[in-house]
């Protein structure tokens, strides 16, 4: 059935592509150990495709991740990581397919996360946010699993719970606040979350993760902790890159004080730690623009094997409107 479905979508694509409305997009990571010349190239790959003001068909790959394949007669197909209709008028959204949903407050350093939603879904998703209150629900087919989540929001702060039922029941929450005064600027973020078993419901210390971000004219700090009580708790998730995520530590810490010399340099100096280190991984890194150079005593890039003690790092996003409007509606809404 999933293979007819997704042949279903790749020919309406394909037959959309050839009318009208459709943009193309590529967003690449560049990592490189500037010791061992080992490096890393992630490229994501979007497609969207609008087929009226409100309805749209969209693709994302990850390009150099595992494929799943499938054959039609004697040619074998690459399926693309994800693929979706999406709808969106107003306040509401909508989505069906294979997608990713995006629900979380907490990714902000190395995009670590405790709680919310950052998963990969083969089902559907349906959300109304009129910026006061946010609610949705979600099913995924694959997994029989379904999720929802409600926020409240406001002009300093955002407030999140999220319940998600599969084999276990999975309950957290997200928030994030900011405060201004005069040259400073600050945020905060926290959140909490638990794993239940339904058969024998007990509630025990939450994993948590609490982090803040402080602006003070060229100054900028940011540091966040995450701590998980023991090995069947909910789970600390970490981005692919992340140095922290060798072993799943059951605490992790990060720092970044940077001096901004101007709209596009910087210097900083880094402090992370976690449970599996006996020391602390201390460093120094200079941006300019989407280009980085990390240097330090431990490891910096968790995407590379080994230990990275000095790393490039480059980011390069290109995005092309080969049409101008939808297929069935005139120019309105850029997707």
């Amino acid at each position: 059935m999933k293979k007819y479905l997704v042949m279903g979508f790749i020919i309406v694509l394909s037959l959309s592509v050839l009318a009208a409305g459709m943009r193309f997009s590529v967003l690449t990571f560049y990592t490189t150990d500037l010791q061992t010349g080992s490096f890393n190239v992630w490229p994501i790959v979007y497609f969207r495709i609008p087929l009226t003001n409100t309805i749209g068909l969209n693709v994302e790959d990850y390009v150099m991740s595992t494929h799943n394949t499938f054959k039609v007669g004697n040619f074998q197909l690459m399926e693309p990581s994800y693929w979706y209709a999406s709808y969106r008028d107003g306040a509401l959204k909508a989505y069906i397919g294979r997608f990713k949903s995006k629900h979380t407050l907490t990714r902000q350093m190395y995009l670590l996360r405790v709680g919310g939603f950052y998963d990969t879904t083969t089902g559907a998703e349906v959300d109304y946010n009129n910026y006061t209150y946010d609610l949705g629900l979600r099913y995924d087919w694959k997994y029989s699993e379904f999720a929802a989540y409600a926020g409240l929001l406001g002009n300093n702060y955002k407030l999140y719970l999220y319940a998600l039922k599969g084999n276990k029941l999975s309950l957290s929450t997200n928030m994030s606040f900011h405060f201004s005064k005069g040259f400073l600027n600050s945020k905060i973020w926290a959140a909490a979350a638990y794993n239940i078993n339904p058969s024998n419901i007990s509630f025990g210390m939450p994993t948590i993760l609490i982090g803040g971000n402080f602006s003070f004219k060229a100054f900028d700090f940011s540091s966040q902790y995450a701590y998980q009580p023991n090995s069947n708790a909910a789970k600390i998730w970490y981005d692919f890159n992340d140095p922290n995520k060798a072993g799943y530590p059951l605490k992790d810490f990060n720092s970044l004080l940077t001096y901004n010399i101007n709209g596009r340099d910087s210097i900083g100096m880094l402090v992370n730690w976690n449970s599996n280190l006996s020391a602390p991984t201390f460093g120094l890194k200079f941006s300019h623009g989407d280009l980085s150079i990390e240097v330090g005593n431990g490891d910096l890039n968790g995407g590379i094997s080994g230990t990275q003690y000095a790393i490039l790092s480059y980011s390069s996003y290109f995005s092309i409107p080969l049409t101008t409007h939808p297929l069935f509606s005139s120019p309105r809404r850029n997707w």
